[in-house]
């Protein structure tokens, strides 16, 4: 069997592909990079299935945006306004990003977690009470995220 061989790219180089791939109507499968959507979605772990966003945008939906310019996130909605979204990383206690609908890139619609070849859908009940659970518990989010990182993030 042939070895697979991965290719890291700067996001600035990668996601204008992914882009023109999404704008054909297609779906890509990419490796999340960062820490913001931690504890849930982990830098090099894991993979994220983005598809176009063509429809309507709601509170709880992970979006791939670019919220200026060569700069990109892939972070929840917490509040939709007219055109304006705002967004949060799950790992961040504090600090959000603003973008119009234009800046959308992409909608996140499913997930390979854990090294798992099983993908978990974002429409599906897991996700679902997940999002509404984190999104709810804004307040203890600090003392969530520093107890994973104590107990669960192991550095090399």
């Amino acid at each position: 069997m042939k070895e697979k061989k991965i290719v890291t790219l700067p996001n600035d180089v990668l996601i204008p592909q992914i882009k023109k791939i999404i704008d054909e109507g297609h779906t890509v499968t990419f490796r999340v990079r960062g820490y913001s959507m931690r504890p849930f979605l982990e830098d090099r772990r894991d993979n994220v299935i983005l598809s176009p966003c063509q429809g309507t945008v709601r509170r709880g939906d992970l979006l791939l945006v670019e919220d200026r310019a060569s700069h990109y996130v892939l972070h929840r909605v917490i509040r939709v306004e007219g055109t304006t979204i705002t967004l949060k990383g799950d790992g961040n206690v504090k600090g959000t990003e603003t973008c119009q609908r234009n800046d959308v890139i992409a909608i996140a619609t499913a997930f390979q977690r854990k090294g798992r070849t099983t993908i978990e859908t974002t429409q599906g009940w897991k996700w679902r009470t997940y999002s509404y659970i984190w999104m709810n518990t804004q307040p203890l989010r600090r003392i969530i995220l520093a107890l994973h990182r104590r107990l669960f993030v192991h550095k090399p």
